[in-house]
């Protein structure tokens, strides 16, 4: 009897040991394929580098991404989605002004971008994602600026800031804005190796710091407060 229930529990343990075996070895995957990624560009990259690199064969990586675009994909939307959830509560800094709120949210997004993964696999990630607009890799790279907008329509919203107008002016509208000016500076940033994270928030500034004082009233620049 004994025995018994000592199989059963045995036997019923098995999916759960299974499915973190596949998980360790996906993610041991997606690790090995941003060192290459890294090292030697996505393009020179093959399954059979990443296969040989993670020690298995180039069948099992298959089986896990279906092809290496399905491994980048995995390598940018993970790693971006865990940067957000894990970055959301560093967005609110007690006695800075709204401009510093939100060159720091938009530049904490483009440091942890560089950590997930080089400038230059992000260059083959927009390259690859106009060339080829109805592929999925397109789909989930513009997945990650839409969850990008919605997270700082979030941190937006729990704000009590207003226009110079006296009105509120719609989270969404704030954060598309903002997220529409970053953009063409994350663009410049990954396209020219040389230029720095401190260059890269000196053109944050030069870009955002205007439009708030364009928008906002002096309380909300100066003094903004969180909601309730």
């Amino acid at each position: 009897m004994l025995m018994t229930e000592l199989s059963s529990h045995v036997t019923s343990g098995e999916p759960g040991l299974r499915s973190r075996k596949k998980a360790k070895r996906r993610d041991e995957i997606i690790a090995v394929a941003r060192t290459l990624f890294d090292q030697q560009g996505v393009d020179a990259t093959t399954m059979a580098d990443i296969a040989a690199a993670a020690g298995i064969s180039p069948p099992t990586v298959f089986n896990y991404f279906g092809s290496k675009d399905g491994v980048l994909i995995a390598l940018i939307s993970e790693g971006t989605t865990e940067a957000r959830e894990s970055d959301r509560h560093q967005h609110w800094r007690e006695g800075t002004d709204l401009g510093g709120l939100l060159v720091g949210l938009f530049l904490r997004v483009s440091r942890r971008t560089l950590e997930i993964a080089d400038k230059r696999v992000w260059r083959y990630a927009e390259a690859a994602a106009i060339r080829h607009p109805d592929t999925e890799l397109a789909v989930q790279y513009q997945g990650v600026s839409e969850a990008l907008v919605e997270v700082v329509g979030e941190f937006v919203a729990d704000l009590d800031i207003r226009a110079k107008s006296g009105e509120e002016i719609p989270p969404t509208f704030v954060a598309r804005l903002f997220h529409d000016v970053w953009m063409p500076c994350f663009i410049s940033l990954i396209t020219n190796e040389d230029q720095s994270l401190a260059q890269h928030e000196a053109v944050l500034r030069r870009r955002i710091l205007p439009l708030v004082t364009l928008l906002f009233d002096e309380r909300s620049i100066q003094t903004p407060k969180r909601k309730g």
